[in-house]
């Protein structure tokens, strides 16, 4: 991903990055979806709405290489006033195994305007090999792409969390492994969907850069309840700040 692809999808690669705990009894939901609206703001811009994205689990589970995994999509695309002068539709998959909740392939097509790029990892991780583009990459076990992150992290008990507690997880990004340190910042009350949540918060180390100016630019919202959906994701960049909020479960 790039700066162009950041209002779509960075908020969720970055929101959902931390380390394992207890597991709670939560289980992948087959067939569930989930819609949210993106927005960006800044200082020149004002708030502008910038494209919707659905995150989805395909109704039956399907077979990659002699495991059982659980299909789950995200797809974002610009809508409103940014499709005048930019274009961007990107769909991101992967197949997580049922027994492990760890993902065994991933795969992303990427249009942006002109540019496209379509790309595939598939994890060994009995071996801890990630193989892409025909090189075979050591990973630590239970390695994830940021779509496997996003349901991984919801079977994790979070009650038994303490307010400043940090985790590590690692994850596959381009040809490389990246560890990301995550605080826990306890449970908040925020408005999304027209309504109040009680929400498990939670700040992820992403480093300052082109992007950010900031250790820990993000906050991801996930619900204080059994379902534990992603409710509200926000970003600080450089430039402004980007809004991903829930609008539909279905």
């Amino acid at each position: 991903m790039n700066m162009k692809t950041t209002i779509l999808t960075t908020a969720l690669l970055l929101g959902l990055l931390f380390n394992q705990a207890n597991a709670q009894k939560w289980e992948i939901v087959k067939g569930e979806n989930l819609k949210y609206k993106v927005a960006f703001s800044s200082g020149l811009t004002g708030n502008v709405k910038g494209g919707e994205a659905t995150l989805s689990v395909k109704p039956s589970t399907t077979r990659i290489g002699g495991n059982t995994a659980y299909q789950a999509q995200l797809k974002g695309g610009t809508t409103g006033v940014i499709e005048w002068f930019y274009q961007v539709s990107n769909n991101y998959e992967t197949f997580i195994d049922t027994r492990t909740n760890a993902p065994v392939m991933y795969r992303q097509t990427v249009r942006e305007n002109k540019y496209s790029n379509a790309d595939t990892v598939y994890f060994d991780q009995a071996n801890k090999i990630a193989t892409y583009k025909n090189k075979r990459i050591p990973i630590p076990t239970n390695t994830h792409d940021f779509v496997s992150m996003i349901y991984y992290v919801r079977t994790l008990d979070m009650s038994r969390m303490t307010k400043g507690n940090s985790f590590i997880l690692p994850f596959f990004t381009a040809d490389k492994v990246v560890n990301s340190k995550i605080i826990y910042n306890g449970v908040e009350n925020i408005r999304a969907n027209g309504k109040t949540v009680a929400c498990y918060a939670f700040k992820p180390q992403v480093g300052k850069g082109k992007i950010f100016n900031q250790d820990y630019p993000a906050t991801i919202w996930i619900s204080a309840d059994k379902d534990k959906i992603p409710m509200l994701i926000e970003a600080r960049m450089k430039v402004g700040k980007v809004k991903m909020e829930l609008i539909r479960k279905y």
